[in-house]
């Protein structure tokens, strides 16, 4: 298992237990970097933020029973925002399966999209899940029992390793010929295919040469640089809604037109519009071939969006100010809350994976761990941007020991916690001292109050090579209203 993992993957998020301690000691002895997480979910976390920004695999490892358990939230949010993580989890010996050992209960509900319980000892499995999980954007659950691992595999050949790469579903499409006074071009998370990130980073000089108005979803945003002329930017619920009404037709490539897209009070009309093209590039050529055999007609409009949101709260312009100050090629991981609605509305996203975020699941806690899992990512693939966390102050602390990853791999990570002390319009809540919590670490922080402060300590932090822990007093405000 280790000798295939080694072919395939980098680095693997995990925490030790008794049912995959054979495992774990064979990988702490590999070439592969073994990532301690404090929490099984930050393991979760971590692997689906680095299967985002590299569109690859993201692998997490975990004990049986409470291990797996802790796992159900992050797989369920990569389930939902089809993001390919491989989770492997432990069992107890097969005699005792079913028969209420310690820790044994049946670990189905990881399978979100697809499981394989390992029954015997082959190779072949492994090969299955990877492929599985990679080629289908999905997590995949791969559940080992523990006295497998003193079986020899029957299965060791090179073709195990190399046939999972490939892939011979080549999706069909007849779509020749746009003819229509009002086309619009629909973007998704899907156009990414298994394109490696160097090959994402082209896909927007391909779209910025069709005369026609480009819009993406959230997920996508900056596939296509949202500062280009064709390009309307996000849409739906927190983006424009109009272009999407006064389109004639919508071809939708590589988005799952969830409600977030299409939202709830205009669906059926925009579905009834819409043609779906099916995409699934293995290569930036036979993503520019398909566009340049693509003849679209009659595609002059074009309408922007010029009534973009501006900051007016103490919140918002905080947040405001940070964009500002940071690269515009900076990663920004969110976590769920107030200040991922603002950031969303304030950045003008200018490349693939500008922002990250829970998109259809809305998890608090993702933040912290997510952008430690971007940050390996970019480290293992060769990414040169840096990676920043906006968080609020509920999420920030769901998943806050974390914090003990940045600091013993001193991951150049910049993290802002909004305090606000609130929960949205939920409710108040009392906050510890983040300082002293980041002081316990050992990693830099400062408190900010006032707005001006802010570009000054972010600049002084991109001059240096260590984490930095940014607390930003803020006062409440008030969401806009979405678009519904």
């Amino acid at each position: 298992m280790v000798d295939f993992l080694e072919r395939n993957v980098k680095t693997i998020f995990s925490y030790p237990g008794e049912q995959i301690l054979p495992l774990y000691n064979e990988i702490e002895g590999s070439s592969i970097k073994n990532i301690m997480v404090r929490d099984e979910r930050g393991a979760g976390f971590m692997a689906d933020g680095y299967a985002r920004i590299t569109n690859y695999i993201g692998v997490c490892l975990a004990t049986a029973g409470p291990g797996a358990t802790n796992l159900t939230t992050p797989i369920a949010t990569a389930y939902k925002d089809n993001s390919s993580v491989l989770a492997i989890t432990g069992r107890c010996q097969r005699k005792y399966i079913g028969k209420n050992y310690f820790q044994e209960v049946n670990m189905d509900f990881l399978n979100f999209y697809k499981g394989y319980f390992v029954d015997k000892a082959e190779v072949s499995y492994i090969a299955k899940a990877f492929a599985d999980c990679l080629f289908n954007k999905k997590p995949v659950q791969l559940n080992i029992p523990v006295d497998l691992y003193k079986e020899e595999a029957k299965d060791i050949n090179i073709t195990t390793y190399t046939d999972i790469y490939k892939d011979d579903e080549t999706p069909s499409n007849n779509i020749k010929e746009i003819d229509v006074k009002k086309p619009l071009f629909l973007i998704g998370q899907g156009i990414f295919g298994t394109l490696s990130y160097k090959e994402i980073v082209k896909i927007s000089k391909i779209l910025e040469k069709i005369n026609c108005p480009i819009a993406t979803t959230f997920p996508a945003r900056g596939v296509i640089n949202e500062k280009l002329e064709n390009c309307i930017g996000l849409v739906g619920r927190r983006g424009d809604l109009k272009s999407l009404l006064e389109a004639d037709k919508i071809i939708n490539i590589g988005s799952s037109l969830s409600y977030n897209t299409y939202v709830e009070s205009v669906r059926e009309k925009l579905l009834s519009k819409t043609e779906n093209i099916q995409l699934k590039p293995k290569s930036i050529k036979e993503l520019k071939e398909f566009f340049e055999n693509l003849d679209v007609k009659n595609s002059s409009w074009i309408y922007k969006n010029s009534n973009k949101f501006q900051p007016s709260g103490d919140y918002s312009n905080k947040i405001y100010e940070i964009i500002k100050n940071i690269p515009e090629d900076a990663i920004i991981v969110t976590d769920a809350g107030k200040h991922t609605v603002f950031t969303c509305l304030l950045k003008t996203c200018v490349i693939p994976r500008n922002i990250i975020s829970s998109h259809s699941f809305g998890t608090m806690g993702f933040g912290l761990p997510a952008s430690i899992g971007v940050k390996f990512g970019t480290i293992d693939f060769n990414i040169d941007r840096e990676v920043v966390l906006i968080s609020g102050d509920g999420g920030f602390l769901m998943n806050v020991e974390e914090l003990q990853v940045v600091a013993e791999n001193n991951l150049k990570i910049l993290m802002v916690v909004m305090k606000n002390n609130s929960l949205a319009e939920f409710c108040k809540i009392k906050n510890p001292n983040f300082n002293k919590i980041a002081d316990a670490f050992e990693i830099d922080n400062c408190y900010i109050e006032n707005v001006d402060e802010i570009g000054s300590e972010i600049k002084g932090y991109l001059k240096k090579n260590k984490p930095l822990l940014v607390v930003v007093e803020t006062e409440n405000e008030p969401l806009p209203k979405p678009n519904i």
